[in-house]
């Protein structure tokens, strides 16, 4: 026996030996025989991986061994990604966040795992991301084989991949952030809906036109447009020149809370956030308008579109 790799493992043994054959029998064709073996030992189990000695490899005795080693490196960089990855990320979220309730940890895990796997490369098919931290895998494991015969994986991932550990870290922090800005967002929107219950309706209705640069223009039911220094003197505690047109908005909707909010989203540059905080705070008490005479006016002159009345 030339040429042999000891596997030891405590989990996912035998998606490692699955993974390994696959790798093996994909070079058989280059007269590459190899067999794998358990082998017991305390409360372990390793997988002794040997080139057997009547090979007929058409490559030279160096570079089969070579590739010996980068085929079970490859194998098992793709089992740290395929199931390692989640197991670790599970672990720490356990040991450093487990005062959230189990439906936030798992929560956690879900914003991990897309953080991970990229979301903007999920639509092409093509996860980057994760190809690019196996290949960082393989080139340490590759590394590790050149000078070991030997491997145990928790031990190799503990102490050999401490970047990979870090990565998985900084991803579990991120995703706890992003819970608990989502937390603070949906408690955001539960106190202005609140709001808006417990006041007495000051319009039966507002149309909301929105328009280009983040600007909106209101009107109430009979057409007539709501100005800005209306808003303001309607809002003269919020009104110190801070305040942004989206907050205006939002505000003067929340004080004037309307039985009808009726959303015009002609333009097609609005601001999508604002929209969609207005949806959630008002909820059955929105109107998407489907298209009329102040949707299509969006570009026009403000002082024109004060003049037109909604259908």
């Amino acid at each position: 026996m030339a040429e042999a790799i000891r596997i030891g493992a405590k989990k996912y043994l035998p998606a490692i030996r699955e993974t390994l054959q696959k790798e093996f029998h994909l070079f058989r064709r280059e007269g590459l025989q190899i067999e794998i073996k358990e082998e017991p030992r305390g409360d372990q189990v390793f997988l002794l991986c040997f080139l057997k000695e009547e090979h007929k490899s058409t490559l030279g005795k160096e570079e089969t061994y070579d590739l010996f080693r980068q085929l079970v490196a490859n194998a098992l960089a793709a089992v740290i990604i395929s199931h390692w990855e989640l197991y670790l990320v599970k672990e720490i979220v356990h040991q450093h966040y487990n005062y959230f309730n189990r439906q936030e940890r798992e929560k956690i895990i879900e914003l991990v795992l897309q953080g991970l796997e990229g979301e903007q490369n999920k639509g092409s098919g093509h996860h980057i991301y994760r190809v690019h931290r196996q290949n960082r895998i393989f080139y340490r494991l590759l590394d590790y084989l050149n000078d070991s015969r030997e491997i145990v994986l928790e031990g190799f991932i503990r102490f050999r991949l401490k970047e990979y550990m870090e990565e998985l870290r900084d991803a579990v922090d991120r995703a706890v952030d992003d819970l608990m800005l989502e937390q603070e967002y949906r408690e955001f929107i539960r106190l202005l809906r609140y709001f808006v219950e417990v006041q007495e309706p000051k319009q039966g209705e507002i149309h909301v036109l929105m328009l280009p640069g983040n600007k909106y223009q209101l009107m109430d039911g009979q057409g007539d447009a709501l100005t800005d220094k209306e808003l303001e003197e309607m809002l003269v505690e919020l009104a110190d020149g801070n305040i942004s047109s989206e907050d205006l908005l939002i505000s003067a909707l929340i004080s004037l809370a309307p039985d009808r909010v009726h959303l015009h989203l002609g333009c097609t540059f609005f601001n999508r956030e604002v929209v969609e905080t207005i949806k959630k705070v008002f909820a059955d008490r929105i109107d998407i308008c489907p298209g009329c005479c102040l949707c299509g006016q969006s570009g026009t002159k403000k002082e024109e579109r004060s003049k037109t009345k909604p259908r």
